[in-house]
């Protein structure tokens, strides 16, 4: 196990620990709600009098070797990364103190995504697909059930492309996430109404965490959704519409809430997408819809030993200390885990469909209110 200033962190290449790799390496670990995890290992690589090189033909560091990862604090090690080398790049530039061995991996996503498939799938659901194509991996599969059975009468979905693309393709119009975590596949709506992480503090006294952080309002990302089509056994003119959403609000104030003085909100058409009835085209609009409701993004960076906490993505966090506008609930899309001999750092990003508290978060201690100041 490494410690990096009070921070743990063990590698384990084929079920052994690399102990003898972590006083060299560094090694940056990114977690994404819409990609596949990855991590890069760098090493340096220094010369024998003999010639060889150090780690260069370390049979521990070949392609398709199992990778697992784990950090955390003390003895609470939370599992981060399960999943295969897939690509090896040694450099040797001109200075030899120079020369270095970077190991990329990826998490069981890689194993969705390497044969384009032509299959059809007759009278499904999209959560009946999800389930199977996870469980011919031997993946336990988490699935929200859908409610559409695509009635092969009317319709047959066909994939044809990866199973990975086929099933974030489906996710995309359910407003599901779709992702690998270790021997899980998940299929579902995000979790907004889990506990949030520990709380991330800005200019915050004794409780500040964070080294930077910043924001952003879009004004042009939400939009309502229509969609009009023919059905194909009544030969009915069907149209639909998302305007409004069922999840919950991360904050007071909604993008519907700041349109003032006359303007309207966007409105976006769907076109070219075929459906199989109103149902689904209700399914596709509404989940276009709650994708753009994310009109507030963030991003910063906390330092591991000062939130003494992993910072996961596909959960929610609560910020203070930034203000009545932007501090509360956010949902973590993104976390780039960083370990070195300088430390461990945690760079993120999060998003949020409103402004404002609502009144229910927990902002933890520090006796200034949400909104902190200077001492």
């Amino acid at each position: 196990m490494a410690t990096f200033q009070g921070e743990r962190v063990t590698v384990t290449i084929d079920g052994r620990e690399v102990s003898d790799l972590y006083d060299q390496m560094s090694l940056d670990l990114e977690l994404d709600d819409d990609l596949a995890s990855m991590f890069r290992l760098a090493l340096p690589l220094q010369q024998s009098a003999d010639g060889t090189w150090s780690f260069l033909d370390d049979e521990r560091l070949q392609i398709w070797k199992k990778v697992t990862i784990q950090a955390g604090f003390g003895d609470d090690l939370q599992d981060l990364f399960s999943g295969y080398i897939v690509q090896v790049r040694p450099e040797f530039p001109a200075d030899v103190n120079a020369c270095r061995l970077e190991v990329f991996g990826l998490d069981a996503t890689v194993l969705l995504d390497r044969e384009d498939k032509l299959k059809d799938w007759p009278d499904k659901k999209d959560s009946d697909i999800a389930s199977e194509i996870f469980q011919s991996y031997g993946l336990t599969p988490t699935v929200d059930e859908t409610d559409i059975t695509h009635d092969s009468d009317v319709s047959t979905i066909l994939q044809r492309e990866t199973d990975m693309q086929f099933l974030r393709r489906l996710a995309l119009r359910n407003g599901f996430e779709c992702y690998v975590d270790g021997d899980v596949g998940y299929f579902r709506a995000p979790q907004l109404d889990t506990d949030a992480q520990p709380v991330l503090a800005a200019h915050f006294g004794d409780d500040t965490n964070l080294t930077s952080i910043s924001f952003e309002v879009n004004a042009l990302a939400p939009a309502n959704v229509a969609m009009t089509q023919i059905d194909r056994s009544s030969k009915e003119l069907l149209s639909v519409a998302a305007e409004g959403s069922d999840r919950q609000a991360l904050g007071q104030v909604t993008a519907a809430g700041l349109l003032s003085g006359g303007i309207s909100a966007a409105q976006v058409f769907v076109a070219r997408s075929v459906t199989t009835g109103a149902d689904e085209m209700t399914a596709l609009c509404q989940g276009l819809f709650d994708e753009g409701d994310w009109f507030v993004s963030g991003s910063g960076e906390v330092a591991g030993n000062a939130y003494g906490h992993v910072l996961k993505p596909r959960g929610t966090v609560t910020i203070k200390g930034v203000g009545e506008g932007y501090s509360g609930v956010y949902y973590v899309t993104h976390v780039t885990h960083s370990f070195s001999q300088q430390g461990y750092k945690q760079q993120f990003k999060v998003v949020r469909n409103g402004l404002k508290p609502t009144g229910s978060e927990d902002f933890g201690g520090g006796g200034a209110g949400l909104l902190g100041g200077l001492p």
